[in-house]
């Protein structure tokens, strides 16, 4: 019996028992990773009287992506023991139970996943075969790109193409959890003789005469610079990072990549672009099942969106910190099955600390390392900023960095009411009360409100749209942390931009986008308060109003922004409003002592009917 202190505050019994004939395993690798029998690492030598072998888990190495499965799928429940010794540590505590799964637990996690792939279904091998195929032709454009920029630095025709660096690829891409349409993120490594200006000149220049290419939209002036794409119908996010030094003969760039050394005398944007690629790689090999993993947050990226908390800009989570909670869920619960580990993503976060951050290793300081004096590692102690942060969840590569730093009060309202929403969805899942589309059913925006405001981003072309429309959305927070101090009203952000559909003739390209308002007792309001907006708006307009390519675009972009109720919404929401609360029957819904009931459900009781 191991005693561990739970990070939800208390104190938890694990019972691991060790039967006499377990051969001994011993760990090695990389630390903060996998710890088996006292030792960090990833990959286990099995030492048995007399014979002694490499065994590489399953659980710990999967196979590579699109390489088909044999035998039971360890996503929803194989028995891992004789793949994954115990006791088995994994992050920075104990884990909280080493339960393995049930017979009626992976029988749960198959019906999940086959839920899954019906309302959020993967890419298909034929999406998939395109894909690749097109960031394949990009890749021979970067290197073609490189090697010409190479040139014109002197090198010879050799050296120039040696050093032409490939592309990688990070976020949902790199996980595994790539949805169709989704866009996807790669990095572009550039040699020391190849400039960050060059990529966002010469190189985007390259890319527009390239057939194929929809549009090309860079944005290098951005906190993390970028080029947006669409080639052959296939959106892709490129980032640039800048390598101090020229890699050596023989040198793999992705192993290079994955070592702190490469970030010596880097610069910022570099780092914050390669750190990406970094993180991605650094959470699979911090789970105990890259599998399992996988399939959990396959399940809380299709939740979290329906749902309407998927926006980092906005200040709910991104797609990163999706991936972060889920890996610290599954190194809490080695063993357990898909379905469980939802189950536990819920009741975890729900009942979550936030004044301790989440945390897959420890954080590493390394500002007194030659080359590295300059990084910001996140540190409450040190740094008053990040004693700010509401709901910190830490990125396990260095210089380690909250992925949540936009969240707010009104955000982290928000995702705690869906937390325990969650769990208490998944609890009538569970008792075989609903089914598991209830637990992402898509949040009724418009039907819980009666107030909101109404913005709209208007354009005549696709690049102007695509500038705007991210300056206007990245600027967003400013407002809603204005709304949310006002007396008497609470807010409720929309991530999801709504195509206007046609409905202005004169601006072919816009989007809406809302905030709703809601006024409550408990909260100050009152029949026939007066609650004044007119200071809130005028000083977002302003803010708008500093686009520094706003003289380049003169008269090719418009901003509109105005206070209506539920009657007065405009049709493409409308529509949007039909066709989620169509004739498609909905699961039964958790009767009131189920304690299920939506957040918006509980409001209209609390809420102030008229006069306001």
């Amino acid at each position: 019996a191991l005693g561990a202190r739970s990070p939800l505050g208390d104190s938890r019994r694990l019972f691991a028992p060790r039967p006499a004939a377990l051969p001994i395993w011993r760990a090695a690798g990389r630390a903060g990773g996998a710890a088996c029998g006292g030792r960090a690492g990833a990959m286990a030598a099995l030492v048995a009287p007399g014979r002694a072998w490499e065994a590489v888990s399953p659980l710990l190495s999967p196979a590579p992506l699109g390489a088909p499965r044999t035998g039971p799928s360890p996503s929803v429940g194989s028995p891992p023991s004789a793949a994954l010794p115990k006791p088995c540590k994994f992050g920075i505590t104990d884990p909280i139970s080493l339960q393995e799964p049930s017979d009626a637990d992976v029988a749960l996690s198959r019906r999940m996943v086959e839920e899954l792939d019906r309302g959020c279904p993967q890419e298909s091998p034929e999406g998939a075969k395109h894909h690749e195929a097109v960031l394949q032709e990009l890749g021979l454009v970067v290197t073609e790109w490189m090697a010409e920029a190479g040139l014109e630095k002197g090198l010879s025709e050799a050296e120039a193409r040696r050093s032409a660096s490939k592309l990688l690829h990070l976020g949902s891409y790199k996980l595994g959890v790539a949805q169709p349409g989704s866009d996807i993120d790669t990095l572009c490594i550039g040699p020391p003789h190849v400039s960050r200006e060059a990529f966002f000149t010469s190189f985007v220049d390259k890319l527009k005469q390239q057939e194929g290419v929809d549009y090309c939209v860079p944005s290098p002036d951005a906190f993390t610079p970028i080029i947006r794409i669409k080639m052959r119908g296939v959106s892709i996010d490129l980032l640039f990072a800048k390598l101090v030094k020229p890699l050596e003969e023989g040198q793999n760039l992705e192993d290079v990549v994955k070592d702190d050394d490469i970030l010596r005398n880097m610069d910022d944007k570099s780092v914050r672009c390669v750190n990406g690629y970094r993180v991605a790689e650094q959470i699979l090999q911090l789970v105990p099942n890259a599998a399992t993993f996988r399939e959990t947050l396959r399940f809380v990226k299709c939740w979290a969106r329906r749902r309407g908390i998927y926006s980092n800009v906005l200040g709910f989570f991104g797609g990163i910190t999706w991936a972060l909670l889920v890996a610290r869920v599954c190194q809490l619960y080695p063993y357990y099955a898909t379905s469980q580990l939802v189950n536990r993503f819920f009741r975890v976060y729900d009942q979550w600390n936030w004044s301790k951050p989440v945390m897959l290793c420890e954080i590493e300081e390394k500002q007194n390392q030659p080359g590295m004096a300059l990084f910001k590692v996140w540190n409450p102690k040190t740094n008053p900023a990040d004693r700010q942060h509401v709901m910190p969840v830490i990125t396990p590569a260095f210089p380690a960095m909250n992925s949540t730093h936009n969240v707010t009060e009104t955000t982290k309202r928000i995702l705690l009411d869906e937390f325990r929403r969650g769990y208490e969805s998944v609890k009538t899942v569970e008792a075989d009360r609903a089914e598991w589309a209830q637990v992402h059913e898509p949040f009724q925006f418009f039907r819980q409100f009666r107030h909101f405001l109404w913005l709209e981003v208007l354009a005549r072309n696709e690049e102007v749209y695509q500038k705007f429309s991210g300056w206007v959305e990245s600027k967003l927070r400013i407002l809603t942390k204005q709304l949310e101090v006002a007396s008497g009203m609470i807010i409720h952000p929309n991530p999801r931009q709504y195509d206007l559909r046609g409905t202005d003739p004169e601006w072919p390209l816009g989007c809406g986008m809302f905030i709703a308002m809601a006024f409550f007792k408990d909260q100050g309001a009152f029949v026939g308060q007066t609650v004044d907006l007119r200071g809130h708006f005028h000083h977002f307009v302003d803010v708008i109003a500093q686009w520094s390519e706003k003289d380049t675009y003169n008269g090719q972009f418009l901003f509109r922004v105005k206070r209506i109720l539920v009657h007065q919404l405009p049709d493409y929401a409308r529509d949007v409003v039909e066709e989620g609360e169509g004739d498609k029957k909905r699961a039964r819904p958790a009767r009131p002592e189920d304690g299920a009931a939506s957040a918006g459900e509980q409001a209209k009781k609390r809420h102030v009917s008229n006069g306001v």
